[in-house]
């Protein structure tokens, strides 16, 4: 797949084209709300844009007379052609950010007067972009009752299907929902329940085990609400908390997770009605089979307030990593390993990187392959658990190896391999004796790290520092550096973590992808440091990343480098020659990453400064894969404008004609 060619649409600054019709509208927040509805719409509900009308009139009674209120989408009765306000099913209002249900201009009042003046609507939403709310009308013998329930009927679904009583229901993710449904979970828990911000993600995280829990089992859901009583009644959001609580238990009862709950509370802390009503937000969704990008920007939402101190220093962004991975190039039973996994970013994408290889081999096999039966899906899973096994995180923060467990959790992972160690310590005084069986020098084919920089912390003491050779001052004779046996008293982390990297590979054949910034490639004093990674490396690729990568949290100016170990045998040859062997290095300079200095959003344009736009690419973009890793392209069809997918693309095509030479 490739999106290098793209038409383009003469589209005028601050006009943005609706997903549905094409029709040019202003580019607001508002519109901005309603563009990803339409998504929605089309791509999780399943409807086709001719059941749905964009800013349809509706003419509503108002005591002795009739007003019009304009209605933000409507979705037509299937099987209606008069497209009059007498077939609308379904009233969506979308309101602008910042207002409230409660407000008296604006909010659900006003939905529920358009749902009473459309004679055969059955159900309302309305949504200011973050905070969605679902109404039902029901016709009494002498009045109208309009009351919250959990979704409204997909298309070709009658009423019954609004609770989740059947596995069918689930669905896959798509755009922002799932992140701002884990916002409206949040929001409310703080309004209704309070705590800390660690007990709060905590509790959070239970009631997550618990939704993966239920993914993984058979038979009547047990994360769902079943009826409207279970939404709003007391009686009904106790048991709601019960069965949550079950699936939980389930959880600590297995051996998967064991130690990662031992230090939390017992049971579920929050009250019944917050349990409802994440519950409610979050039942639809299909974790296991929505997209790592998906689930990831809406983990990160959670995580990031969590971690005291920070602004989500922890996150490698998510197109370097996907860069690396891509340029990596993982298989099935490659040992991959991140010694400082932070919450998990680089591991998740590798994982989901070799599951994406996993199933398009196996659906080679399926009778429909587009769609496992329960079988063959069974048969993919136990090979995608036996690849998970092979992948292993380290990080010296035990929060941070809790969050990359539940990171790996959310996309069908979760069977060990991650451990709070410090990767710079000896592996044999490594506390936890499975990190040192599984987390062997010399045992990894992929290591991948952001390592720490870019912090006046160093680390210090013989008995680490003794393990490195770059540790040592050295000293230059002629061309050569030559290690001196005397110990810095202090070194950069990131330094270390080079070497320790390097250790962790197989001799002659593990490959390393490291961020690592430009003073280490580029300043003087570093220069042994850099003869040390040429005599023990053999150095396959080098991306140079603008300065607006990790801005606006640092302007770090920062590289990625692709390494293979060199074995002894080379290292020997080398050292006999007097002189390494010559090779030729992919090289690349990124010089749009996405985003600019103060983290907006940019889009690609053309020569002229306007944007390249085209809608049909946003149906190629949505339907690729991680292995294709092509630009983030938005439903409105503009193209997110960075450098690394190309790159990436570039890098493994040129790779593949050499290996294939």
């Amino acid at each position: 797949m490739d999106l290098q060619t793209t038409p383009n649409l003469d589209i005028p600054e601050g006009k943005i084209a609706d997903f549905l019709n094409g029709q040019l509208r202003a580019d607001t927040e508002i519109e901005q709300i309603r563009q990803n509805f339409e998504r929605t719409l089309i791509e999780e509900y399943r409807y086709v844009r001719t059941d749905i009308a964009v800013d349809f009139r509706l003419k509503i009674p108002d005591g002795s007379r009739t007003t019009q209120k304009k209605a933000s989408l409507v979705i037509f009765r299937i099987g209606t052609t008069s497209r009059s306000q007498d077939d609308v099913q379904t009233v969506i209002m979308v309101a602008k950010p910042g207002l409230q249900p409660t407000d008296t201009k604006g909010g659900t009042d006003d939905l529920e007067k358009m749902m009473i003046g459309c004679p055969n609507a059955e159900f309302g939403c309305w949504t200011n972009g973050i905070e969605t709310i679902f109404f039902q009308k029901k016709k009494q013998k002498f009045d109208t009752d309009i009351v919250p329930v959990n979704d409204f009927p997909r298309r070709g679904e009658d009423a019954s299907s609004i609770f989740t009583t059947d596995r069918s229901r689930l669905r896959v993710a798509t755009g922002s929902n799932l992140l701002y449904a884990f916002k409206r979970c949040h929001d409310f828990i703080h309004a209704n329940q309070g705590g800390s911000k660690e007990q709060i993600f905590w509790e959070f995280l239970k009631i997550l085990f618990a939704k993966i829990e239920d993914e993984q089992q058979e038979g009547r859901p047990r994360f769902a609400i079943r009826n409207a009583d279970e939404r709003n009644m007391p009686t009904g959001q106790r048991e709601v908390k019960d069965r949550i609580e079950s699936l939980f238990r389930d959880v600590k009862s297995g051996n998967e997770y064991k130690g990662l709950f031992d230090e939390v509370a017992e049971g579920i802390r929050f009250n019944p009605d917050v349990v409802a009503y994440i519950v409610a937000q979050l039942e639809k969704y299909n974790f296991l089979h929505s997209t790592v990008d998906v689930k990831g920007v809406a983990y990160e939402t959670i995580v990031g307030p969590t971690l005291e101190g920070t602004k989500g220093e922890f996150f490698t962004p998510r197109n370097v990593v996907k860069m690396t991975v891509k340029m990596l190039d993982p298989q099935p039973g490659d040992r991959i390993l991140d010694p400082a996994c932070g919450t998990g970013g680089f591991i998740v994408v590798a994982f989901n990187y070799i599951t994406e290889k996993i199933r398009q081999i196996e659906r080679k096999n399926w009778a429909n392959p587009d769609e496992p039966t329960l079988s063959e899906e069974k048969i993919l899973n136990d090979k995608v658990h036996a690849a998970g096994r092979n992948i292993f995180g380290l990080d010296f923060n035990a929060n941070l190896v809790k969050t990359a467990q539940m990171n790996m959790v959310m996309n069908n992972d979760g069977r060990g391999g991650l451990y709070p160690v410090n990767s710079l310590w000896k592996p044999s005084h490594w506390t936890i004796k499975e990190a040192r069986r599984d987390v062997e020098l010399g045992s990894m084919d992929i290591v991948m790290a952001n390592p720490p920089f870019g912090t006046k912390i160093k680390v210090e003491g013989q008995e680490i520092l003794e393990q490195f050779d770059l540790a040592h001052a050295w000293h230059k004779e002629g061309n050569r550096w030559v290690m001196d046996s005397n110990l810095r008293s202090a070194m950069p982390p990131e330094v270390l973590f080079i070497e320790r990297c390097v250790q962790f590979l197989k001799p002659g054949k593990g490959r390393l992808g490291i961020v690592l910034p430009d003073g280490i490639l580029g300043n003087p004093d570093n220069e042994y440091i850099r003869y040390w990674i040429l005599s023990n490396c053999h150095v396959i690729a080098s991306v140079d990343l603008p300065v607006e990568t990790f801005l606006p949290r640092t302007g770090t100016q920062t590289s990625v480098l692709i390494l293979r170990r060199k074995s002894e045998q080379e290292k020997l040859a080398e050292s006999l020659s007097g002189e390494g062997i010559e090779y030729s290095v992919f090289m690349a300079i990124a010089r749009r990453i996405g985003k600019d200095r103060r983290g907006k959003i940019i889009y690609r344009r053309d020569d002229e400064g306007r944007e390249v736009i085209s809608r049909e690419l946003y149906d190629t973009f949505r339907e690729s894969t991680i292995l294709d890793y092509l630009p983030t392209v938005e439903p409105s069809g503009r193209i997110v404008d960075d450098d690394l997918p190309a790159i990436a693309n570039f890098f493994r095509n040129s790779h593949q004609d050499k290996s294939n030479g």
